[in-house]
């Protein structure tokens, strides 16, 4: 049973008095994010070419729009990769969080980074299966998205668990939920737009409690098939 109502109500009470450290991740992880995004980083020419006097702003602001070059995909690729690792520090704070009622430390954060390797693995894991299903039509895509959702979190509470059989068991715990999932995303619209006016700020409050929020459907779904027998305890070790 999928009760969204009780997994984001619970969010907030997991947050209460903690959240500091959400804040703080959520503020680190946006300003990387969004350096890493800048499209600068793939042309520098061009900003030199502007700075310079060498060519007018009509023609920066065109070839800024337009630059698409090989170092400028390998960025995006760095970028993907880099998302998926900081997905996986974030996973062990709320993870941890929804464990145990005791104030977090930025340290858990950290700790969550050294699992870098594995992360970057179901990254690439994770990117590969939904391009390849997308290739087939747009739903498909986002049918497999969903699908796999779970992945980094089960690769942050067993890391000892192969990137494969964590996609295998994401697929098998988000079976029969993955509309419930998409219509949890779809709940968070509405407060996604309000968060969005005030320059985005709102998203620093906002990120943490849907993060939280997933986090407890994430246990509810991985409990839902162990008790049913669908998943055995000891199908979570490897």
């Amino acid at each position: 049973m999928f009760e969204r109502k009780k997994y984001k109500e619970f969010a907030k009470q997991q947050l209460k008095n903690r959240w500091g450290i959400p804040i703080l991740i959520t503020l680190i992880v946006t300003a990387i994010s969004g350096l890493l995004s800048i499209k600068n980083f793939a042309a520098p020419d061009l900003f030199a070419q502007y700075f310079s006097n060498t060519i007018t702003y009509e023609e920066f602001v065109e070839g800024y729009i337009s630059v698409d070059t090989p170092l400028s995909f390998m960025i995006d690729i760095f970028q993907t990769l880099i998302s998926g690792i900081f997905s996986v520090a974030c996973a062990s704070v709320y993870l941890k969080m929804s464990r145990s009622p005791e104030k977090i430390t930025f340290s858990t954060f950290v700790q969550g980074l050294n699992l870098w390797s594995k992360a970057v693995l179901a990254t690439l894991w994770t990117f590969l299966w939904t391009f390849l299903w997308s290739l087939l039509f747009i739903i498909p895509g986002i049918v497999k998205s969903l699908a796999y959702s779970q992945i980094y979190y089960l690769i942050t509470e067993y890391p000892n668990l192969s990137v494969t059989k964590a996609m295998k068991i994401s697929m098998l715990i988000t079976n029969g939920h993955k509309a419930d999932l998409f219509v949890m995303y779809l709940s968070f619209l509405g407060w996604c737009i309000l968060a969005a006016i005030p320059a985005g700020i709102g998203f620093i409050f906002l990120t943490p409690y849907m993060e939280m929020t997933f986090v407890n459907a994430y246990h509810a779904m991985l409990k839902e098939a162990v008790d049913s027998g669908k998943l055995q305890p000891d199908d979570l070790t490897e």
